[in-house]
């Protein structure tokens, strides 16, 4: 049986996230798919690079966070409705998606409007268009198999921690769903028991 994970946003924490869950789950039966409707986050640093012939073929790769590694399905599309009870994500190709994971990583919400995204119209979403998360655990307290990171938060610890939080809370929601805890540890929704 195939798990699901789906993220939604390519920019910098999105592409860590994907990164970091793909190594914790390389040929473990698990998709994972990145949803952007913009493609690749453009980074005018490694534009130069390349441009210059640091990066490129033959030479230095791209840091981690910056490029997607192999297994991760890239999607340019974008998210347009959020159907959590079927846990399913429509995008504006009328593609849609079903996850046994979601992963919001859109980057913060605009100031002028708020409650526009995706998430804030499935109701994930605090009155500024914030998704509301455990802090602890980047779960939303409402949907179980919803996570977040990034601008899409109010977290206030940085995009690393974010990610590496998030691949042993993806774990142990997964093991749980299994009847197994990941490495023999039993997590809760605040934490490791």
């Amino acid at each position: 049986m195939t798990t699901h994970i789906l993220i939604v946003g390519r920019g910098p924490s999105g592409t860590l996230a994907a990164n970091r869950l793909r190594l914790a789950y390389d040929g473990d039966g698990v998709e994972i798919t990145v949803v952007d409707r913009s493609g690749p986050a453009r980074d005018p640093e490694i534009e130069l690079l390349t441009a210059i012939g640091l990066y490129g073929p033959g030479t230095l790769r791209a840091p981690e966070h910056r490029d997607l590694r192999d297994g991760i399905r890239p999607r340019h599309a974008e998210a347009v409705t959020l159907a959590p009870d079927r846990e399913e994500a429509t995008l504006t190709d009328g593609t849609a998606l079903a996850y046994d994971i979601l992963v919001v990583a859109t980057g913060a919400p605009p100031p002028a409007q708020p409650r526009t995204g995706f998430a804030a119209r499935a109701g994930l979403c605090d009155s500024r268009g914030y998704v509301v998360v455990d802090p602890h655990t980047q779960r939303s307290p409402a949907r179980p198999r919803v996570f977040a990171l990034g601008g899409a938060t109010r977290l206030p610890t940085g995009r690393v921690a974010q990610a590496e939080t998030l691949v042993r809370q993806v774990r142990a929601v997964l093991a749980d769903a299994a009847g197994a805890a990941p490495n023999g540890d039993r997590w809760s929704a605040a934490g490791p028991a």
